[in-house]
């Protein structure tokens, strides 16, 4: 068996490259060290001055024979390898951070390791074409203070004048900057500038300089700081909109936000006026609710039953049953042209004209006059509110069941007869409070044993469902056609027939029923009294008031 010895291994040659660096920092913090002693009067300062000076001037000599020789693997395209790294780092950078500050954190230290320069310093433009530093940042990637803050603002604004890229080995020597204020007063030596440019405007200006040394840049790296400045542009604009954006956001969400607690603000006072609102609502709808009849009339021989349903708390239809001073009875039935508290304030008015005019009539003829009286009212004074009324109004004699009626413009009553004979109450009359002077024509009928009369507001035939399909009048007749025992279960079975029809939809009219009966004198029928006020689908635990 045949054993090879092995070689120890090798020590690796040292790189030229972080002995270049290592020996620029040296050369660096020795020029520092210079500057300080130079302020300094004393003789063994400006002897020190002077060993320090020879040092760096062999330093410099040192780094030049280096970058002179040839190095190991090194090729003509390795300056574009280096470049291609250069602009993947800036591309991360594009990519990591839509941070303005950090990207141009980022895009200064790259800058600073690629072109090995001391000191770096982003320039950017703004809307009005002033330009400031952004961001000064050093070798050591840190920002540079005040005392340190120092670059040429000649180069700067060369670079923004003509748009191209400056290079100079010596700036203390080079005619176009020698005698320009801050190269002077800051010893500025290397320098290297390039713009910034987004869709062929220069937004601002890459710049590197070192002022120890001369020709520390050439025109390779000039190259690669131009390839390195349109990367960072976009990146750099990118963040710049971002921030825009971002900017834009947070103010339009701290508007909303701000919005949003006026609203609530708002909205809290409205719920409590709308509370307040509702309880006088409430308050109104049992006041009106005073207004109907308390209790309808006890007719010996004769059946009496209504029915009022209010779209609203409030509503615009009435009726009426009450006795004349002539021992005849008043029957009335009325609709408002509108719904809602107008119409409920409008209704009260014309109950009370008809009621105190008609109680102040001694017989049946001075009673019908009312309806002349109170439309001359309601014509005169309030005519200018283009509100009117339709009414049916009726004088029954329960003795005889003859009855004198007046109907202006109001849906016909139905009379149906005890033999099956059928009889629409006609209009006789306009509708009250339209113009003055009107004469309204009376009619007359008698309701013999078995026959019934079926008053309704236009709330019935006109009720519609979810699909918005009407009642109508004709399912209302065929329902009181039905042989009923008595007219309260005649209403109770047309209000069930309503609420089947329109279900979960919002009631759209107020809907008020009367109706009489004449007993026939074969059977026993009570004399009948019967009055409900309720909603048409009332809520759990609500009933309807009967009385």
């Amino acid at each position: 068996m045949t054993f090879t010895r092995r070689a120890p291994d090798e020590p690796k040659a040292p790189d030229p490259e972080r002995i270049s660096r290592d020996a620029a920092r040296l050369q660096l913090e020795l020029a520092r060290a210079a500057s300080l002693l130079r302020e300094r009067t004393s003789e063994t300062s400006l002897e020190l001055t002077s060993d320090i000076d020879a040092l760096i001037t062999s330093l410099s000599a040192f780094r030049t024979a280096l970058d002179a020789q040839p190095r190991e693997h090194e090729q003509e395209g390795a300056l574009s390898r280096e470049a291609q790294v250069a602009l993947f780092e800036v591309g991360k950078a594009i990519t990591s951070s839509l941070d303005l500050e950090t990207v141009l954190n980022q895009v200064m230290d790259s800058v600073i390791e690629l072109t090995k320069a001391e000191r770096g310093y982003l320039v950017l433009v703004d809307a009005h074409g002033n330009h400031d530093v952004q961001v000064a940042r050093n070798l050591d990637q840190d920002t540079i203070r005040s005392m340190e803050f120092a670059y040429s603002s000649s180069v700067i604004d060369e670079v923004l004048k003509s748009e191209r890229s400056v290079l100079t080995s010596n700036a203390q020597t080079d005619e176009r900057f020698a005698l320009q204020r801050s190269v002077a007063m800051f010893r500025l030596t290397s320098i290297m500038a390039a713009p910034l440019r987004i869709r062929g405007q220069v937004i601002g200006v890459l710049y590197v300089d070192n002022r120890a040394f001369t020709g520390q840049f050439s025109q390779n790296k000039l190259a690669l700081l131009e390839a390195f400045a349109g990367q960072a542009a976009i990146a750099i604009h990118n963040a710049k909109l971002f921030g825009q954006t971002d900017v834009a956001l947070k103010q339009r969400v701290a508007e909303l936000e701000s919005l949003y607690r006026e609203l609530a603000v708002a909205r809290e006072r409205a719920e409590r006026g709308l509370l307040a609102v509702e309880r006088e609502m409430q308050i109104g709808r049992v006041l009106q609710s005073e207004f109907l009849p308390r209790e309808l009339p006890s007719l010996p021989g004769w059946q009496i039953a209504a029915r009022f349903l209010p779209a609203r708390q409030l509503s615009g239809d009435f009726y009426d049953v009450f006795r004349l001073s002539s021992g005849e009875v008043a029957v009335a039935i009325a609709d408002v042209c509108d719904k809602g508290v107008g119409a409920a304030l409008f209704m009260s008015l014309v109950r009370g004209l008809l009621r105190a005019f008609a109680l102040r009539a001694s017989d049946r003829q001075g009673a019908l006059a009312a309806i002349g009286q109170t439309n001359d009212y309601l014509a005169e004074n309030h005519g200018r509110t283009a509100m009117f009324t339709t009414l049916f109004f009726g004088i029954l004699d329960t003795e005889t069941g003859e009855l004198s009626y007046v109907n202006c413009g109001h849906d016909a009553p139905i009379v149906l007869g005890a033999t099956g004979v059928e009889r629409r109450l006609e209009s006789t009359g306009t509708a009250l409070g339209a113009m003055r002077d009107v004469d309204f024509e009376t009619g007359r009928l008698v309701l013999l044993p078995g026959d019934s009369l079926v008053a309704f507001t236009d709330g019935v035939s006109d009720a519609l469902d979810a699909a918005e399909n009407p009642f109508t009048e004709e399912r209302f007749v065929s329902i009181v056609r039905g042989e009923a025992p008595s007219v309260t279960a005649l209403l109770g079975d047309v209000v069930a027939a309503l609420r089947d029809h329109i279900g979960a939809a919002p009631q759209y009219d107020d809907i008020t029923l009367l109706a009489l009966r004449r007993n026939p004198p074969r059977r026993d029928f009570p004399t009948g009294q019967y009055r409900v006020i309720e909603t048409l689908a009332p809520g759990p635990g609500k009933r309807g008031r009967r009385s």
